[in-house]
């Protein structure tokens, strides 16, 4: 009997033991900071081809330090080349036909302008003789008259009717000449607007021609590819020789300031997340130092939910994504690497439900 109590005593005290221990631990957990593990995330991006052609050269290994605009990656372009060459050529040719066309649109509208000068000066002769002549018949009439009285000889009529004859002649011909004119004026204007269609499909050309011109040059400058942000080379999925097709991507950089931690906060600690708050990282790796950070986004969802919520540890076992930003021009932290992260002014409980 003496046996049996010895044993109940122990086992009451084991279990008041473990009963205290695990009190003591709910108590140092609901005291803690509020936080957890994470994994140091940098931003991705990739060097990726746009046109088929061989690889010449890679600038890079990996885990080599990039910055933004460095020359990394150098194609086989000699057919991007000749292309923009050829381009380059019918833009020329392009040009000159506008410019013939433009000068011989020039050279119609002046002939166009000079026939219609001589025809406004031929006119301006026409009536000129016209006054002439009229004049001159006037006087022929007077001499006529004066004759059968006896007051003119018959060498003054002549001679006036001459001159009447003369006008009529020079008449006649300028009024040919000014007609002439005016033909040659309507035919370079109508020469001139078809010449000016010409200029007006030259220029057209010309401007298809730079387009091309500017594709040509456009896929001449996707022969050398260049780093999109200051990072580090993380992959490298190609080799100089091997043929890059539209798409492939050859090498992955990853920015390393500023990096990401992502960690989740539970439902009862959610208060503690505010984004704009400070954060506390520590690095397996760094074990003596801590990194500062900042809330940048809470999700506004939780994750691992269960089936159903019906009670408090249902509720709690929901989860919530928070992303800080950790400044690293040092280059510490490194994508994969494992951290813990705390929320700072969260000790003691605070951002716990009650």
């Amino acid at each position: 009997m003496r046996r049996v109590i010895v044993l109940f005593t122990v086992l009451v005290l084991g279990l008041s033991a473990g009963f205290a221990i695990k009190l003591r631990a709910q108590r140092r957990a609901a005291l803690a900071p509020v936080g957890s593990s994470a994994v140091i995330e940098g931003t991705e991006a990739d060097v990726v081809a746009r046109i088929t052609a061989r690889i010449v050269a890679i600038a890079v290994e990996e885990g080599a330090r990039v910055h933004a605009g460095q020359l990394l990656v150098r194609l086989d372009c000699r057919e991007q080349q000749a292309a923009l060459q050829a381009a380059q050529a019918q833009l020329a040719a392009a040009d000159g036909q506008a410019a013939a066309a433009q000068a011989e649109v020039a050279g119609a509208l002046a002939v166009s302008q000079a026939a219609r000068a001589t025809a406004s000066a031929s006119g301006a002769q026409s009536r000129a003789l016209s006054a002439s002549r009229a004049e001159s018949t006037r006087q022929a009439a007077r001499i006529g008259a004066l004759q059968g009285e006896g007051g003119a000889t018959a060498m003054e009529l002549d001679r006036v009717s001459t001159r009447v004859t003369e006008l009529d002649e020079q008449l006649g011909a300028l009024q040919a000449q000014q007609q002439a004119a005016r033909g040659q004026a309507t035919a370079a204007a109508a020469r001139a607007q078809a010449v000016r269609k010409q200029a007006e499909a030259a220029l057209a050309a010309v401007g298809a021609a730079r387009a091309n011109v500017q594709r040509a040059q456009t896929l001449v400058e996707e022969c050398e590819l260049r780093a999109p942000l200051d990072g580090l080379v993380q992959t490298r999925a190609f080799e100089p020789g091997e043929l890059a097709l539209p798409g492939s991507r050859i090498l992955t950089i990853v920015r390393l300031d500023p990096v990401e931690a992502v960690f989740f906060v539970p439902n009862r600690e959610l208060a503690a997340a505010v984004a704009g708050g400070r954060v506390t990282v520590r690095a397996d790796a760094y074990p003596e130092q801590v990194f500062a950070g900042v809330m940048r986004r809470v999700a506004a969802q939780a994750e691992f939910t269960p089936r159903n919520v019906q009670t408090r540890e249902d509720r709690d076992r929901l989860v919530y994504a928070v992303t800080a930003e950790l400044p690293n021009a040092s280059g510490r932290l490194r994508p994969g690497m494992p951290v813990e992260v705390t929320i700072d002014g969260s000790e003691g409980g605070a951002g716990r439900a009650p």
